[in-house]
């Protein structure tokens, strides 16, 4: 599938829902200006809830401002950063393992057979012992464009790490193939309702209007009420969003 296909199919579905197509809409409130609406008002709304998500690295030699690190070398110009995740620790357990332990980061061993029991326990009571100084980073997020880490004993993180692994939560691509397809439905309704919107908002202006030949009647009762779904998707995303179902949605889960 070409990357614009399901632009140009959602748009032609949108189309088929409010029954435009006879019409004969203007340049100014044809298919490309609707493209222009998902965009900044459709896709950006649903980034907000359901973010898409990329990783950097920073590294030490990116730019720093006052302790911020500046990520812009890091960023097309076509994205939209809404925030910041967390670090991928996974992977910066595969940077220097051997300095977790100095550093307070938590304890990585591989315990190979022949480890006995007091192995083991010794092991245990040391990770227990590391965890009362635990060292943990957080990280902060400045917009457009800055990141800062920090450690609550305010200690230089960036010893021991060459690269810190970042997810970034950013917009999803116009071309809507970072779309999760089980979210799909949930967005072309939005879509849909933000065209709506977009359309009822112009013509109302023109329905009635004299012309030489007849009055005009526009019958925009059912885009009207298309464009007041928008309201109720909204709310359906803001229930929805703080999920484990969102994968891109920071969670602390107690148990």
């Amino acid at each position: 599938m070409a990357p614009m296909n399901k632009m140009t199919n959602l748009l032609n579905k949108i189309e088929r829902r409010l029954g435009t197509k006879m019409l004969n809409l203007p340049d100014e409130l044809s298919k490309d200006e609707w493209a222009k609406v998902i965009d900044e008002d459709s896709l950006t709304t649903f980034s907000r809830f359901f973010p898409n998500q990329m990783t950097i690295i920073l590294g030490p030699d990116l730019k720093k401002q006052d302790g911020w690190y500046l990520i812009d070398e890091y960023i097309p110009d076509n994205v939209e950063i809404l925030g910041i995740r967390d670090i991928d620790f996974p992977m910066l357990s595969q940077d220097a393992s051997t300095q977790h332990d100095a550093y307070g980061f938590g304890i990585y061993s591989v315990l190979p057979t022949d480890y006995s029991y007091d192995d083991i326990a010794a092991i245990q009571m040391r990770a227990d012992l590391t965890s009362i100084f635990l060292n943990q980073i957080f990280v902060k997020y400045k917009a457009p464009n800055m990141i800062r880490l920090e450690s609550n004993y305010h200690t230089d993180v960036t010893r021991g790490f060459k690269n810190y692994p970042l997810h970034l939560l950013i917009k999803h691509a116009p071309n809507l193939m970072t779309i999760p397809p089980t979210m799909m439905e949930t967005f072309e309704n939005l879509a849909t309702a933000d065209v709506a919107k977009f359309l009822h908002g112009n013509l109302k202006y023109f329905d009635g209007a004299e012309t030489v030949y007849a009055n005009l009647d526009l019958k925009l009762q059912d885009l009207e009420q298309e464009a007041n779904k928008r309201d109720d998707i909204v709310k359906e995303l803001d229930d929805a969003h703080v999920s484990a179902a969102n994968q891109n949605q920071p969670l602390i889960l107690c148990v």
